[in-house]
């Protein structure tokens, strides 16, 4: 797909502006600049996500809609360690996923509509030297349908967006419908669902009827995926893990959404320490589970969190507090003389950048001013300094 030359061309204008090579036709007569400037285009969009696949020269990257929605390398070596034995990847795509499986499982079955995409895709897996994944033209869900084999696991990222571009938030309305897929899951087999960020888990929960479990997967604070495993023991009131990637240890926290409604949690004033926390803990509704027993929560409604002491094993941020007190500067002064600060705002009237504008105040500096509601339901800021833990 790609000649020794063009690859050449590829490497050595890799830094270059894409459209401007584009434009570059009279310069460089014998190639397809077009061709050439979206293969540029697509290394440089991926370089941080697949620095793997970005490395071989002579790979070929699809269209962009097909390189947004691939999982990143490092949420896809995750999934290796949930799979193993025979997996059909039913939703195909640019193939980074049935790549990892690969690593891991006896043979992969990788199904793609799109001939075009299924071609490169396996061109690529060629490239990178996997051998026990087969290529298929067709639709995941026929394909499963007509098919006698017994997968140990099926693995779905449908699209998330419907035919204007909009997205979708229920199953149903993904393509393929993964609620499809269901009836057709043998007793051996097994369903890993990889889903939106924005998706609500407790209603895909009761869509799915019960799951097994659930992983929150984040990047340097950054909630990426959602990972849903189902089979015949599926719960209503699956473990959900949240993965932080970026850590040594994945898992910073576990809990249930059962367990979340049951916990009885502590309203009160702010005190030496404020915690902010992970955002995949956010994502996946733990708003009262992750506050240990010397902690407070500052509102029902303020996910901010404060204790006497500092808990260094807290999963998220933590803050020392140097002061409180109302939205104005004639307390900051002293501590802010430079009028710097970053900001960040919970459960408050108004954006960041709308405290920033009202009170003068620039980006940047050592110090965090949190806007919240305090315990007396009164808006109140909280000025504060990182802990290095």
């Amino acid at each position: 797909m790609l000649s020794l030359e063009e690859q050449y061309f590829i490497q050595v204008h890799a830094d270059k502006d894409p459209h401007q090579i584009a434009l570059s036709g009279k310069k460089y007569p014998n190639f397809d600049l077009s061709k050439l400037a979206s293969q540029i285009q697509a290394r440089q969009k991926l370089a941080l996500k697949l620095p793997f696949w970005v490395s071989h020269t002579n790979l070929f990257f699809p269209p962009s809609i097909s390189l947004e929605q691939a999982s990143s390398e490092a949420t896809a070596n995750f999934k290796v360690n949930i799979v193993h034995g025979k997996v059909l990847d039913a939703s195909g795509g640019m193939g980074v996923d049935s790549a990892a499986f690969a690593k891991k499982a006896n043979q992969v079955v990788y199904v793609e509509r799109q001939q075009d995409l299924k071609e490169i895709t396996a061109y690529n897996h060629g490239k990178l030297g996997y051998t026990n994944i087969q290529h298929i033209l067709g639709d995941g869900l026929a394909y499963l349908n007509q098919s006698d084999s017994i997968f140990d696991f099926i693995y779905l990222d449908p699209a998330r967006r419907n035919a204007k571009g909009d997205k979708v938030l229920l199953f149903k309305d993904c393509e393929p419908n993964v609620l499809d897929f269901l009836p057709l899951m043998k007793d051996k087999s097994q369903l890993l669902l990889k889903t939106s960020p924005l998706l609500d888990l407790e209603r895909a929960i009761v869509e799915l009827g019960g799951v097994d479990k659930i992983w929150v997967v984040c990047v340097k604070n950054e909630v990426k995926e959602i990972l849903f495993l189902k089979s015949k023991n599926s719960t209503l009131d699956p473990e959900i893990d949240i993965i932080e990637l970026n850590f040594e240890h994945s898992i910073i926290f576990s809990g249930t959404l059962e367990a979340e409604k049951r916990k009885l949690t502590n309203i009160g004033p702010i005190s030496n320490f404020l915690y902010e926390p992970h955002p995949g803990i956010l994502k996946a509704g733990f708003f009262k589970l992750v506050e240990t027993e010397n902690m407070i929560k500052i509102n029902s409604n303020t996910h901010l969190y404060s204790s006497k002491e500092l808990d260094t094993k807290f999963p998220g941020k933590s803050f020392r507090v140097i002061e409180t007190g109302p939205v104005d500067m004639g307390w900051l002064k002293k501590h802010l003389p430079n009028k710097k600060v970053n900001i960040n705002t919970r459960n408050f009237p108004g954006k960041p950048e709308d405290l920033r504008k009202k009170l003068k105040l620039s980006e940047g500096g050592d110090f965090t001013l949190f806007g919240y509601r305090n315990h007396q339901n009164q808006v109140e800021l909280a000025l504060t300094q990182k802990c290095i833990i």
